[in-house]
Parts: structure tokens; sequence; C-alpha cells
């Protein structure tokens, strides 16, 4: 990395972090004979230590004392561990049931989604490009549901919880690795609760084989690693430009249902895709163009 400028170390740390994200699809693939939420449960057990190093190594434990010590962060940060869980499952269900497809729109239209929870919730307002956004994607899902003749829901509900849960974390004053060590930890508990009820039912399959545990173990460091280095590209790269490289985990996820899982792409569904893909163009571009707006305003303010 030496020879690097902070901002190009933050476009790798970025790109490294959705290349985690996108390959996700992959790995939970060879896991389909795994339970959905022995996966699910994993990906929270086996993040927290790895969370808790981290924490520790940034000095940030201060913080995470400050947090548990009030209440109303605490209740908010169990609702999003709790939501945050749910994503992870129904994604990794929608896998197993092959339906991959179907769980990148949902983070294909996320961002969008973002856009609509600001403007209902925190009082943002559309300028055109992101209401021209904004119209192209619910396009894209009208045709998909005339299409298949039944609304996408899961891609929705995919999308959705993710919007709900960033619009509750960025209602609080919490960074990110602090946050995410306290959502592992406060869900620990349950979920070590719903492991040993995997294991009475005979169904669990950590410990029955070395490639299964040691799979299952690497689900956190996967989620863990993520994360890692998608906070780190955020200390280093403009909001904007985060915002632009955040497409490269939904199409790596895309391109792995259609060319490795051999999902089946009709015209339609292709059509609703490129509708959504033209959206997050126009919504990108006009993230940018505020930016370079705003940062010119504050260069005049200065001089």
């Amino acid at each position: 990395m030496q020879g690097l400028s902070e901002q190009q170390k933050g476009v790798v740390f970025c790109v490294i972090a959705h290349l985690f994200w996108g390959t996700m699809a992959l790995y939970f693939g060879f896991m389909r004979h795994v339970p959905v939420m022995e996966i699910a449960v994993n990906r929270g057990v086996w993040a927290l230590p790895i969370a808790a190093v981290i924490v520790w190594w940034l000095g940030q434990y201060g913080d995470v004392w400050r947090v548990l010590r009030n209440p109303k962060y605490v209740a908010i940060l169990a609702l999003t561990s709790s939501i945050i869980v749910f994503n992870w499952g129904f994604y990794i269900w929608s896998i197993e049931q092959h339906r991959t497809i179907e769980a990148s729109l949902g983070y294909f239209i996320n961002p969008l989604l973002n856009v609509v929870a600001g403007y209902i919730f925190l009082h943002e307002r559309f300028n055109k490009a992101q209401l021209i956004a904004i119209v192209l994607a619910a396009a894209g899902v009208i045709i998909q549901t005339v299409a298949t003749g039944v609304l996408p829901w899961l891609g929705l509900m995919l999308g959705g919880s993710f919007c709900i849960y960033g619009l509750l974390r960025k209602k609080i004053p919490v960074g990110p690795t602090q946050g995410f060590l306290i959502e592992v930890l406060l869900i620990t508990p349950p979920l070590l609760a719903v492991q040993y009820y995997l294991v009475q039912q005979g169904v669990a399959r950590f410990g029955t084989t070395l490639s299964d545990t040691l799979m299952l173990m690497g689900c956190g460091v996967l989620t863990s690693g993520a994360l890692i280095f998608f906070a780190a590209s955020l200390k280093r790269l403009r909001y904007s430009t985060a915002g632009l490289l955040q497409y490269i985990s939904p199409s790596l996820v895309f391109l792995t249902a259609v060319f490795v899982f051999g999902e089946h792409m009709d015209v339609w569904k292709l059509l609703s895709f490129v509708l959504i893909w033209v959206g997050l163009a126009v919504y990108s571009v006009s993230a940018l163009q505020e930016e370079r707006s705003r940062r010119a305003v504050e260069a005049a303010a200065v001089a």
C-alpha cells in the first residue's frame, strides 16, 4: 500500500469490502446442505471475537462502554441486531432456494429505498435526478410484477430490511465498528440458544465434519472482514465515492446467479434490471455533482 494516497487506499479498501460481500453468495451456495438458521447463527457468533479484537486494536472500548450505559441506544442496537440477523437469514434462504437474482435485486434498489426513507423520515428532499432514478427503479419493479404476476417481495424484503437497519443506525451517534460489536454481543446469547436447539434436534452441521465446521466459522470472518475494510474506506473516501462503489457487491451476486448457479434470466427480468441499473447511474451522477458543489462552496467560504 506504500505510495498510494489516502484516497486511493480508501478505494482499495472499499473494493475489498464489496468483494467480501459479493462473494458471499458463492460461499453460501456451497452450504446449501446446512440449515439456514445455523449459517445466520454462525455469522453472528464468530463475528463477535473478531469485532472485539478490532475495537480493541482501534482503541474504541471507551466508546463501547459509553453506549452500553445508555439504555435507549442499547434498545435501538438490540432492534437493529435482530433486523440484521433476519436479513442475513433471509438472504441465505434465497440462495438456498435458487433465487439469488431476486436477492441481488434487493441490494440494487436499497440505495434508492434509502433516498425515499430520507424523504419520509429525515425530511430530506429529492432533486430532479433522484426523482428520475426512483421512477426508473419503480418501473423495474412494476415490470417484474406484471411479467411474473407476483410482486418481487423477496428483493423488496431484503432491500427494505437493510434500509430500516441503516435508518435506525443513522439516528444514533454510534460508530460502525463499536455499533457492530454491541449488536453481535447482544444477539450472541439467543443465537447460541438457537444453535443448541439445532444440535438437540440433530440437524446442526457444526462439529460434524471439518469442512462444515470451518465454513461455518468462516461466515463470521467474511462478515467481519467486509465491515473492517468498509469502515477503513469511509475514513479515507468521499461518501459519494463510497456510494458509487456500493454497486460492486450486488453486481457480483447477480453475475454469480446467472453464470455460476445458472438461474434463469428472461427478457422481462433483464429489462427490469436494466431500468434499475440506469436509475442507479442517474442517482450516482447526481450524488457526485452534489458532492462537488458542496466542496466548491466550502472551498469558496475558506478562501
